[in-house]
């Protein structure tokens, strides 16, 4: 005789079967599926007046809060340089001379 399943915990478990499968062979006819794709995304409906991407336009909500922004004599002199770029001196002040860049 074929098992059909075991019991665990007072219910039967049987092996999935193809029909049990939890993907269908035919996309179209499911509908999460259908529905998924008949909701598009933001993307295709964002439209702005330049025709430039959404997420290139500044925002000013993308600023950063003044009192998030490190305070000027916490960084590093760079002399004009990017604060990034720019490398620490010898004694790790950050000084550096336009040579050094």
């Amino acid at each position: 005789m074929e098992d059909s399943g075991s019991m665990h915990g007072g219910e039967e478990i049987r092996p999935l079967r193809d029909a049990d499968a939890t993907t269908r062979s035919d996309p179209e006819s499911d509908p999460a599926q259908r529905e998924w794709e008949d909701a598009g995304s933001a993307e295709d409906e964002a439209a702005t007046a330049t025709g430039r991407d959404p997420d290139e336009i500044p925002d000013p909500e993308d600023e950063i809060p003044a009192e998030d922004l490190p305070r000027p004599e916490a960084q590093p002199e760079t002399q004009g340089a990017d604060p990034e770029v720019a490398e620490l001196g010898e004694d790790g002040q950050g000084d550096i001379s336009p040579e050094d860049l």
